[in-house]
């Protein structure tokens, strides 16, 4: 099983994410999103009906799931 984020560079909870991430040795992907790269986040954001980043994902072969954000990642990884 791996995680994927979509962060943006200045996002607090995305840094918090990745650190829950590592603090539980699980393995993860980060995709940064630039300022340039704006629009596409946003387009990524509008599909999922999400608000936030970082937008988590979770891997497991070709099965992929959206958890949500750094609040769902702690309720679903059981450390809040």
């Amino acid at each position: 099983m791996r995680y994927i984020l979509f962060t943006k560079q200045e996002c607090p909870y995305c840094v918090r994410a990745i650190d829950l991430l590592e603090k539980q040795e699980k393995d993860y992907d980060v995709v940064k999103f630039d300022a340039d790269q704006r629009l596409i986040l946003e387009q990524m954001k509008a599909a999922y009906q999400w608000g936030t980043v970082p937008m988590v994902f979770e891997r497991q072969d070709n099965d992929i799931k959206f958890i949500g954000g750094y609040t769902d990642l702690v309720e679903h990884l059981g450390d809040g």
